[in-house]
């Protein structure tokens, strides 16, 4: 086999791969959409969450608050929401915020850049 076409198979098999894979996630989120019911809990593709009350054609029905309902196209429901799935909470913010606060500054006398040291 000469080079050219070795080179030319190594770059065609992990693109055929890669769109199997694309191919395989876009039939999953059709299915998802076309399946979805009253009473399912989702996200929408902007991070919308709500539960739909509504489905009719192209057309979602999502409640996001008590009563506050708003209409979406089918395609931009991303996923559905696993009600048991651990939501962000303030506290995992606070250990964000916690590990900002243990940063240290440098002591100016350190820094041996001008190639001298400064006395204490």
């Amino acid at each position: 086999m000469d080079p050219f076409s070795l080179v030319l198979l190594l770059l065609l098999v992990p693109l055929v791969l890669l769109s199997v894979r694309g191919s395989r996630q876009r039939k999953a989120v059709a299915q998802m959409q076309s399946e979805l019911a009253t009473g399912t809990e989702v996200m929408t593709a902007s991070g919308q969450f709500g539960t739909v009350t509504g489905v009719r054609d192209d057309r979602v029905e999502i409640e996001v608050a008590p009563g506050v309902r708003t209409w979406w196209l089918r395609q931009a429901i991303a996923r559905r929401v696993d009600p048991a799935a651990p939501v962000a909470v303030e506290d995992d913010l606070a250990e964000d915020q916690r590990v900002a606060d243990d940063v240290v500054e440098d002591d100016p006398r350190d820094d041996p850049s001008d190639g001298s040291r400064r006395p204490a």
